[in-house]
C-alpha cells in the first residue's frame, strides 16, 4: 500500500453539464481507496456560463486537480494559466492541474484523452495500426485522431463527417496521410486495420443509425473495431463488428485510461497495477 503523500489537496472533481451520469468519481475513489490515500472525487455540475468562476473557485478552494467533460473542453482553453502541448494541439482539455503558487493557483490545462485512446488500443493487442477509419467530428473525435496521429503513429487515417468541408486538419499530420471524407464515401474505403466510432449513435438518447451504412467489411480480416460509446448498445455496431470476428471494445477502457493519466498527473507518481484494476471494476460495475 503506497502511503498518504503529505500536504496534497485531498479534493478532486469532474465539472459538466449533464453529470449525473460520470463513471469517473466512482473510478477515482476506488483507487485512493486501493491507494489508502483520504482524498475524495465529486461530480459537480457546472452550466457553460458559470467554468470560468468554476475554474477559479477549485483553486481558490486548495483542490489537487479536476477533470472536463462536455460542454466545458474547448471552452476551458482560454481559462486556464498555461496549455500542455497535448491540449493546444488537440484543441481541448479534459484535465487540469492545480498548482498552487506564491501569488495565488496557477491552472494547467491538459488532455488524456489522447494517450488514453492510445493505452485502450493497446488493450486489444501489440499490431501496430496502419489504417484506421475515424466516423464523427464531434469532440471526442480530434482527441482520437490525434492519438492515432501522434501516439499510434499510424500511417493512413480516414476521417468520415457529414461535412467534410468545415472539418480542419490543422496542427495533425506527421508521417501519418490524412483524408477526410463523407459518409457516402465509404463504398469505396476498404483494408482498414481499425474503425473507430466517436459519434453517439447508439448512445442512450442518440441516433440510432449513421447516415449511411457502416459495414465491418470496410477492415481488412482480423480488424479492430472500437466505439466509444459506454455501456456497449445491444445489436449496434461492436455486435455487428464481433460477429464477423472482429476484435472490438467499448468506451470503458479508453475512460479508464484516461482517468489513470490524469491522476498520476495530480498525484505525481505512477499508480500500480492493483489502483488500476480497482479502478477497472468500479467504471464496469457503476
Amino acid at each position: 500500500m503506497i502511503e498518504p503523500t503529505v500536504g496534497l489537496p485531498a479534493l478532486f472533481a469532474v465539472l459538466g453539464d449533464p453529470i449525473a451520469h460520470s463513471r469517473s468519481p466512482a473510478m477515482h475513489n476506488a483507487a485512493f481507496a486501493q491507494l489508502g490515500l483520504s482524498h475524495r472525487y465529486v461530480p459537480l455540475h457546472v452550466r457553460a456560463e458559470q467554468l470560468a468562476d468554476a475554474l477559479k473557485g477549485v483553486g481558490a478552494l486548495g483542490f489537487g486537480g479536476v477533470n472536463l467533460t462536455v460542454p466545458h473542453k474547448r471552452q476551458a482553453l482560454s481559462i486556464v494559466d498555461e496549455l500542455t502541448p497535448t491540449a493546444a494541439r488537440i484543441g481541448a482539455v479534459n484535465t487540469v492541474i492545480v498548482r498552487q503558487r506564491t501569488g495565488g493557483p496557477y491552472l494547467v490545462g491538459d488532455n488524456t484523452d489522447s494517450p488514453g485512446f492510445a493505452a485502450a488500443v493497446r488493450e486489444l493487442g501489440p499490431r501496430p495500426v496502419e489504417r484506421a477509419l475515424v466516423l464523427g467530428s464531434g469532440g471526442a473525435s480530434r482527441a482520437i485522431v490525434d492519438a492515432l496521429v501522434y501516439e499510434l503513429r499510424c500511417t493512413h487515417l480516414c476521417w468520415v463527417t457529414r461535412q467534410p468541408q468545415q472539418l480542419s486538419v490543422e496542427g495533425l499530420g506527421g508521417a501519418t496521410q490524412v483524408e477526410v471524407v463523407d459518409y457516402h464515401a465509404l463504398t469505396t474505403k476498404l483494408g482498414f486495420d481499425l474503425l473507430v466510432n466517436t459519434t453517439t449513435v447508439g448512445m442512450h438518447g442518440g441516433p440510432t443509425a449513421f447516415p449511411a451504412a457502416v459495414e465491418p467489411q470496410v477492415l481488412c480480416p482480423g480488424g479492430r473495431v472500437v466505439d466509444i460509446v459506454y455501456p456497449r448498445p445491444a445489436g449496434g455496431l461492436l455486435d455487428r463488428a464481433e460477429a464477423t470476428g472482429c476484435q472490438v471494445q467499448d468506451g470503458l477502457p479508453m475512460l479508464l485510461w484516461q482517468g489513470v493519466l490524469a491522476l498520476q498527473r495530480w498525484l505525481g507518481r505512477e499508480l500500480p497495477t492493483s489502483a488500476i484494476e480497482a479502478m477497472r471494476r468500479a467504471i464496469e460495475n457503476a
